[in-house]
């Protein structure tokens, strides 16, 4: 992955955002695009939250996954007994 400081990152993608938009490296690491040693963007903090939180999320995931298939479950029979229903009627017609 290019490494880039925030001035030539806001420079490439023609933005003028500040620091706490991104979450920067601890340590100095060389520009690609100016050659000096900055502290250079790792990702972007919405990222770096959803990551932090994934451990919250997941249980609430699960409950809806498990929600869903029994909802599945649940409307078999009325799919079965439309589609019946429909083979009825094209047999009859």
């Amino acid at each position: 992955m290019a490494e880039f400081c925030l001035e030539c990152f806001n420079k490439i993608n023609e933005t003028n955002d500040d620091e706490c938009k991104y979450i920067m490296s601890d340590d100095l690491d060389l520009c690609e695009e100016c050659g000096k040693w900055k502290k250079v963007v790792v990702c972007s903090r919405r990222i770096y939250y959803l990551r932090k939180y994934r451990l919250i999320i997941f249980p609430f995931k699960v409950i809806i996954l498990i929600l869903y298939i029994l909802w599945r479950f649940f409307i078999i029979p009325y799919t079965i007994y439309k589609s019946m229903k429909i083979k009825k009627k094209d047999a009859s017609d």
